[in-house]
């Protein structure tokens, strides 16, 4: 029987040895504070065979927020699925989607979750970096001159932290709040491919009907309120509660210097470890 690549699917027939378990060794990618981690390439692996995977995860996104479509159905528009177990017990998620456009490869964060006691052990960021440079690491496609990396989010904290943050980066790159037309038309392209709509085609960043209902705060609490400056990013009918409006955080870097910037990053997370794993070391293969 012919043995895939890792973390592209099970090795073998999922018919003959039924539902593969949470912490299948073929998926495992690195350990880190008796955290497991595990990445699954969706596009190659057999989805009938990861049910109690795509359990795990479903449970964890209940416990977080208010989703309004089922998991099970969610997962299967994504690319890639990284996970965090520990005793056996899926405590942390993150889905990823995949989209490459006019030389530019666009990774979009689609969805990451955490269990709430576990959120004082960076699991999140750890899954977000490996997801990075499991990318870099096995696709090798021809003429990318530029990695774009999108988190699309409807809660006003969050969007509010992408903007506090793109201070500096609105200086040296390309990102949503200063955007050059080069990264409006690969949002378009993408949003076309997955038949993403806009509030208002003035402005490219604010995605229609993303997460309707899903927001579950009071609007009226101040913690929540859009920053002065980031509404001017958005139009008057952005409406984050009922209909579920996101707006979309792009930052495009070049190649040379989003390879050396993962790297670094994997060192601040993992050291020197993850030099040697499988799918995130020196060769995708090792």
């Amino acid at each position: 029987m012919p043995k895939t690549d890792h973390c592209q699917g099970p090795l073998k027939d999922p018919s003959e040895d039924g539902y593969l378990p949470v912490d299948h060794q073929d998926f495992r990618i690195i350990e880190r504070e008796g955290i497991n981690y595990y990445l699954v390439d969706l596009r190659k692996a057999a989805m009938n065979a990861l049910r109690d995977i795509i359990e795990g995860c479903a449970a964890v996104e209940q416990e977080c927020w208010k989703s309004q479509e089922d998991f099970s159905h969610y997962i299967q528009k994504c690319d890639m699925l990284s996970y965090a177990v520990l005793a056996r017990r899926i405590i942390g998620f993150c889905a990823g989607s995949l989209f490459v456009h006019d030389a530019i490869f666009i990774y979009s964060n689609d969805e990451t979750m955490v269990l709430r006691e576990f959120h004082h052990r960076n699991i999140a960021r750890n899954m977000v970096f490996c997801n990075m440079r499991w990318i870099l690491q096995s696709r090798h496609d021809e003429g990318i001159k530029h990695y774009a990396f999108m988190s699309i989010s409807g809660n006003p904290r969050i969007v509010n932290g992408y903007y506090n943050h793109s201070f500096l980066i609105k200086i040296l790159f390309d990102c949503s709040f200063k955007a050059s037309d080069k990264l409006i038309r690969a949002l378009d392209a993408y949003r076309h491919q997955y038949k993403i709509s806009l509030v208002h085609e003035d402005y490219p960043f604010c995605l229609k009907n993303m997460f309707p209902g899903s927001n579950t705060f009071n609007p009226s609490d101040q913690r929540f309120q859009f920053l002065k400056r980031v509404k001017r990013n958005m139009p008057a009918d952005f409406d984050h509660m009922e209909r579920g409006d996101a707006f979309a955080f792009l930052v495009k870097l070049p190649a040379w210097f989003t390879r050396t910037f993962v790297f670094g990053l994997m060192v601040l997370a993992f050291g020197r470890r993850f030099f040697s794993r499988r799918g995130i070391g020196f060769f995708a293969g090792n």
